[in-house]
Parts: structure tokens; sequence; C-alpha cells
């Protein structure tokens, strides 16, 4: 026999600073929940979905990767040919170093 779901009737208010609820908000939101089923799991200690805002990060991270890879390919297959100008050898790794600090700044935000 299949249990029936348990009418949830109670209440809990709670006071809360301004940014205490944009917090709040904003963690319901990177997991995809309402504010309060987001505070009903933590609260009770059940897991929470898997978070949206760590899965773009990791997408956007892929993206910079592949981008990194190319320019880098690139940047070797220039250095080969016959045409050598540092100028554009500095432009090229300027681009490189740039992509990496991309990379960086999103990994940190993960973190």
């Amino acid at each position: 026999m299949l249990e029936k779901k348990q009418k949830r009737t109670y209440h809990i208010d709670t006071l809360l600073t301004k940014a205490e609820y944009d917090v709040i908000s904003l963690k319901a939101d990177n997991y995809g929940i309402k504010k309060s089923q987001f505070t009903r799991k933590v609260s009770l200690g059940y897991p929470l979905p898997p978070c949206r805002a760590d899965q773009r990060a990791v997408q956007v991270l892929i993206s910079l990767h592949y981008d990194l890879n190319k320019l880098g390919n690139l940047f070797k297959m220039f250095i080969h040919s016959q045409n050598k100008s540092y100028e554009k050898i500095e432009t090229v790794a300027s681009e490189i170093q740039e992509t990496s600090k991309k990379i960086l700044s999103v990994s940190e935000d993960l973190l």
C-alpha cells in the first residue's frame, strides 16, 4: 500500500535582515528550489539537489579550457610558420594569458 504524503500545516516565522534574506534567496535560486524548500532541507539536514550555479561554472570552465587549447594550438602553428613577427607573438601570448586569468577567476568563484 502506498503511503499518503503528509500535508505540511505548521509555520515557523523567522525575522531576517535584508542581507540574510538575499543570501537565502540567492542560494535557493542556485539550487533551483523555493526558499521554503531550501530552508527546510538545510534545517533538517536533507540533501540538496545539484547546485545549478556550480554546473554553469563548470560549463564555463570547460568552454574556457577549449578556448585556451585552441589558442595554444594557433600559437604553435604560428611559431612554426614562416611569418614570425614578434608583435603577433606578443598578441597571441596576451590572449592566452587573459583566457588563463578568466579560468582562474571562475575556478576561484567555484571554491
